[in-house]
């Protein structure tokens, strides 16, 4: 009987050692905290996930569990892992430069979820010259990981004009 109750205390104190100390760090996210996050992604994306060559400066940012899904007027909406986001981005980018601007930008510190308004200017790589200037919305879901870092685990992406985006570089691979 001693042992039974001796491994139950101890299950029990395994379980509240791994999983409440994530649940109470996800409840006490600080605003401060979130939007910091958000407004280092937004600079770093600018800089680093263009690029080949700096894309896995943004690991920083999205969780290995990432998905994004970007509304696009084809048959089936683009989702994408990690893995492919990342892919897409450097393909979308070998000849345009994007940079998002946060026009506004909420933040739910107990759902752990951001919203943002962006202005986005895609202009050459090259010349500079802007090719095109579209508004979106982008949803974020986030997480605290085990080092107690946030990260991004979902993003869905709405553009104003869609059409216009996707007629950049044509449709997502595999569309």
């Amino acid at each position: 009987m001693r042992k039974k109750i001796f491994f139950t205390v101890l299950m029990v104190l395994v379980i509240s050692m791994t999983v409440l100390p994530a649940e109470t760090s996800k409840r006490h996210v600080s605003y401060h905290k979130v939007e910091k996050f958000m407004e280092d992604y937004y600079n770093d994306y600018n800089l680093y996930a263009q690029d080949a060559a700096t894309i896995d400066l943004m690991d920083e940012y999205w969780a290995p569990e990432f998905i994004s899904i970007q509304f696009l007027p084809v048959p089936q909406y683009p989702v994408f892992d990690l893995i492919t986001w990342k892919n897409f981005l450097v393909f979308v980018h070998l000849n345009l430069l994007e940079t998002l601007t946060v026009d506004e930008m909420s933040i739910d510190t107990e759902k752990l979820t951001a919203a943002a308004r962006l202005s986005i200017d895609f202009n050459d790589r090259y010349s500079g010259a802007l090719v095109l200037h579209v508004d979106a919305i982008a949803f974020y879901n986030l997480k605290v990981d085990k080092k107690n870092k946030l990260k991004m685990t979902f993003l869905k992406l709405y553009f104003a004009d869609p059409a216009a985006v996707m007629a950049l570089s044509g449709p997502p691979p595999g569309m």
